[in-house]
């Protein structure tokens, strides 16, 4: 039981660091739209990008940026 704590206890720590500078710098690189985002919209995604710290470094590592969505319901609006 004290293993798990101490696992999330890091993780969390860790997670909090890439955090912060990511909130503020990582999201424009990785995320077009974030480019002029509000303070209170990076506020907002501190607990996500704590939560999800390995793989947004990731991506902000490797400057992998999202590809369009073309689902079944864009089908139609695609040009041939």
């Amino acid at each position: 039981m004290l293993t798990i704590l101490w696992f999330v206890l890091i993780y969390g720590m860790i997670g909090f660091v890439f955090a912060v500078p990511f909130v503020f710098r990582g999201v424009d690189q990785i995320d077009p739209a974030a480019k002029n985002a509000s303070f209170g919209f990076r506020m907002l995604i501190i607990p996500g990008s704590l939560l999800f710290w390995p793989l947004l470094l990731w991506r902000w590592w490797f400057r992998v940026v999202p590809r369009e969505e073309w689902g079944q319901h864009r089908k139609g609006h695609r040009q041939v």
